[in-house]
């Protein structure tokens, strides 16, 4: 397997929009299948389906930016999207969930929106609450983490033709 080069030639325009839009459709899809399979009905499946979709766009345009800095783009998305997916999973299971209401959107994407007001709290920028995300929800919460950082890592380079993927 060989990694593109910095440098070389690549795909623009909606490649990697389009690319990370695909990967946003199967990672939903398959994330709501998981949460439902396991019996979690916390976050709402429409909450969990718009955040996977989210991660999938925000992995396509990762990807460009990688294919542009990166020796190895599909092992640094490898490593990106994992990384986020655990970091992620261990905010919500070991910190307090933020006080407050957090900004209203107008799409439920609060599965992205909850770490990111999570590690604002650990910055001095806003206040953690007393609840902790249910214990008995974490090992769903935890797969529908990693299942839209799989399918970003899998789906994006294949989808924007890249050999290695």
């Amino acid at each position: 397997m060989q990694d593109q080069a910095v440098g070389t030639t690549m795909r623009t325009g909606f490649g990697p929009l389009l690319a990370g839009t695909g990967a946003g459709i199967v990672a939903a899809a398959a994330s709501v299948a998981a949460q439902l399979l396991m019996g979690a009905r916390y976050p709402e499946p429409a909450e969990t389906a718009c955040s996977a979709f989210a991660a999938g766009i925000a992995g396509g345009l990762l990807y460009a930016v990688l294919m542009r800095i990166s020796v190895r783009p599909v092992r640094a998305l490898w490593a990106i999207s994992l990384a986020i997916a655990t970091l992620d999973s261990a905010m919500v299971a070991l910190l307090p969930m933020p006080a407050g209401h957090g900004p209203r959107l107008g799409v439920p994407v609060g599965g992205l929106i909850v770490p990111v007001r999570q590690l604002a709290a650990l910055a001095g920028m806003g206040h953690f609450g007393i609840r902790h995300f249910p214990p008995a929800l974490l090992p769903a919460d935890t797969v529908i983490h990693y299942i839209p950082a799989a399918a970003v890592a899998l789906l994006v380079p294949k989808l924007m033709g890249s050999h290695q993927a």
